[in-house]
């Protein structure tokens, strides 16, 4: 029932919003008066719409998720996945201003909108008190193990799917119908430096940019692997540990 109020308040405006986004589009088309239709006003209503009810829709996660896991997680596991997400979003900064190459900019986006999410989300968190990670067992070392090798398949799938998805294709950036008139060497040329700077330069980025993920996966998976290994102080675990100390 803790979470009925919520979903009912917050999941129950976002869902009017997304009615209003899909409807008002043929509603706005009964308007006779063509300048009224047209106006920027109307226009604008199904994107405004959309966006109240995506905010309505991530502020119900961010209860949802503080009300499942505050007192929950130890600090060990709280702390380095905040430190990870606002390094991502001072890389983000970084690389949206930075003068080198386009990608940066391309990849810096996208990396500082999933960070500052993922930073108000988390940041709702509250963690176990300090006095109660004193009292929490060592991180064993098959917990770093099983970590790793999450952190580790999240970079390669996630690498992999994005490298799949941005190898560069005909006509390399170049309008189809210049594309068509260059000869055969002039295409291979720019076929050869498409791929030259994919390599040297975009390939790395997405590596960089999957790091994150992985690192956060890594930490996680790390403390919940303490169920499988007997260690109380995996996320969620502990709350008994935790009674018993008030």
């Amino acid at each position: 029932m803790r979470y009925w109020g919520p979903i009912r308040a917050l999941g129950g405006w976002a869902a009017i919003m997304g009615i209003i986004g899909f409807l008002f589009p043929s509603l706005r088309e009964s308007i006779t008066d063509e300048t009224a239709r047209n106006g920027v006003l109307l226009q604008a209503v199904p994107f405004v719409a959309f966006f109240i009810a995506f905010l309505l829709l991530y502020a119900l996660l961010i209860v949802l998720v503080a009300r499942t896991y505050n007192g929950r997680i130890p600090n060990r596991a709280h702390n380095p996945i905040l430190s990870v997400l606002i390094a991502g979003i001072l890389l983000g900064v970084v690389l949206l201003f930075q003068p080198l190459h386009i990608v940066g900019y391309r990849y810096g986006f996208l990396l500082l909108l999933v960070s500052t999410f993922g930073f108000i989300l988390w940041s709702h968190v509250v963690p176990k008190s300090a006095r109660l990670d004193m009292n929490l067992p060592k991180i064993a070392v098959l917990q770093h193990v099983a970590g790793l090798i999450a952190g580790a398949a999240i970079l390669i799938v996630l690498t992999t799917s994005a490298i799949s998805a941005n190898t560069p294709v005909e006509p390399y950036g170049v309008r189809q119908r210049v594309w068509d008139r260059y000869d055969d060497a002039r295409k291979a040329e720019i076929r050869d430096l498409a791929t030259s700077d994919f390599n040297n330069v975009e390939i790395p980025f997405l590596i960089l940019l999957n790091l994150f993920p992985a690192v956060l996966i890594y930490f996680a998976v790390r403390e919940a692997s303490g169920a499988f290994v007997g260690n109380p102080g995996r996320i969620g675990g502990g709350m008994t540990s935790a009674r018993e100390s008030a």
